[in-house]
C-alpha cells in the first residue's frame, strides 16, 4: 500500500505526522522523519503510523516531484542502489546534526 502513496493532503497539528492519501484514495498517516536534498533531487523520509509488517528502525523513502498545479507527488524509490545511498545520506545528516548539539 505504501508504494501507492501519491499526494501529501495535510499536515496535522504535529507537524511529525503528514497524512497522505494513496492511490485508492485512503488516508494514511506517516511519521515524517526527513525531507534531504540529495544530487538536485528531494526525497522525504517517512515511516507509517500503523507500522503493519515493518520494523520499528524501517523507513520508506520517496522522491518529491512538483506538479503543475502545485501539488507535491511522493514517488517511490525502487533502486537499491539509490536507497543505499540515500540511506547514508540520511545517516551523515544525524550524525552533522549530533555534532551541532
Amino acid at each position: 500500500m505504501a508504494e501507492d502513496i501519491k499526494n501529501q493532503e495535510e499536515m496535522t497539528e504535529d507537524e511529525e505526522i503528514m497524512v497522505l492519501v494513496d492511490d485508492n484514495g485512503e488516508e494514511v498517516e506517516f511519521h515524517h522523519i526527513a525531507t534531504l536534498d540529495y544530487k538536485d533531487d528531494w526525497y522525504i523520509y517517512l515511516q507509517p503510523v500503523e507500522l503493519g509488517e515493518m520494523d520499528e528502525d524501517e523507513m520508506l523513502i520517496f522522491k518529491i516531484e512538483s506538479y503543475e498545479e502545485g501539488n507535491d507527488v511522493f514517488m517511490p524509490v525502487e533502486d537499491e542502489e539509490l536507497l543505499q545511498k540515500l540511506y547514508e545520506e540520511y545517516l551523515k545528516e544525524c550524525d552533522a546534526q549530533e555534532g551541532e548539539e
